[in-house]
């Protein structure tokens, strides 16, 4: 465990070569935290609105899917907004996220409050500013890229749809196509992902309590039980990427009590036995 907690809604982790650090967000803590990975004390940047998910800049700076857009955050917590999807103000905000190999940054929306009414959606962060890209979303998640850049995932973690997608994905242009159902979870409801080296797909089953391992053909290889059954996103970290830190989320299923689960809303860190893809970083805008 690298760092107790707890989150109330723990996501987003990025690993830091650079620093050997983790960050990670507080969805509803409103709140972006770092932490050494060898240990030691986090470090939270409050911040105003919800952030959701992070990247690397090209230039080395973090940049956050955050409330209603992208916004580079300084270490002080100042936020600079870079880049807002053309919408409506309120009745949504930023989901998960993920870039591409060619450094464009794919991102989601849900609606927030849930009741708002406003469907879910598909952005890619280009160079030049945001491309909407994909509707009918509920709860985006899953986000991530294969090795070779060609393909795309995408899940949507709502209990009614519960599902993984996979796209081919152009990489000249960042066009989509071909969707297909690429793997439906056996328990639990498909969170945040991540990528191995291997070309296999890691995802957080929420309210499984587990991660699961899915090989580039949509078939499960092997699962991790954790000791919290609300994970919600994961990183390969490590000077050898083979250390998967894994967030989560303080607030339990109905009828469960925190007497139960006292690691809930912990950032997890444990062996992966295998080695991550190196996250790209993104350019621009």
């Amino acid at each position: 465990m690298l760092h107790e907690g707890p989150d109330i809604v723990g996501e987003g982790p990025l690993w830091d070569p650079g620093s050997g650090r983790v960050w990670w967000c507080d969805i509803e803590g409103h709140a972006i935290r770092r932490i050494d990975l060898s240990g030691g004390m986090a470090q939270s940047i409050a911040l105003d609105r919800r952030p959701s998910a992070l990247a690397l800049t090209s230039g080395g700076d973090i940049l956050a899917a955050l409330g209603n857009g992208w916004s580079r955050v300084d270490d002080d917590g100042t936020c600079t907004e870079v880049a807002a999807p053309d919408g409506p103000a309120n009745g949504w905000r930023m989901n998960d996220g993920a870039p591409d190999m060619q450094g464009r940054f794919w991102t989601g929306t849900m609606a927030m409050p849930r009741d708002s009414g406003q469907g879910g959606a598909l952005y890619r962060l280009d160079p030049t500013g945001p491309v909407r890209v994909l509707d009918g979303l509920r709860t985006q998640n899953g986000l991530a890229v294969s090795p070779d850049g060609r393909t795309l995932y995408l899940s949507d973690s709502d209990p009614e749809v519960c599902v993984i997608w996979a796209f081919e994905l152009d990489r000249a242009t960042g066009a989509l196509s071909n969707r297909r159902v690429f793997h439906r979870p056996t328990t639990g409801r498909p969170d945040g992902a991540a990528m191995d080296a291997e070309g296999c797909y890691w995802f957080a089953a929420i309210d499984a309590g587990r991660i699961v391992r899915v090989s580039p053909e949509g078939r499960e290889l092997m699962h991790v039980d954790l000791p919290v059954s609300r994970p919600t996103n994961l990183c390969f970290a490590g000077p050898d990427l083979r250390t998967l830190c894994v967030t989560s989320m303080s607030v339990l299923p109905e009828g469960r009590a925190a007497a139960e689960e006292p690691r809930a809303g912990a950032l997890l860190a444990l062996d992966a036995g295998v080695a991550g893809l190196p996250v790209p970083r993104v350019r621009g805008p």
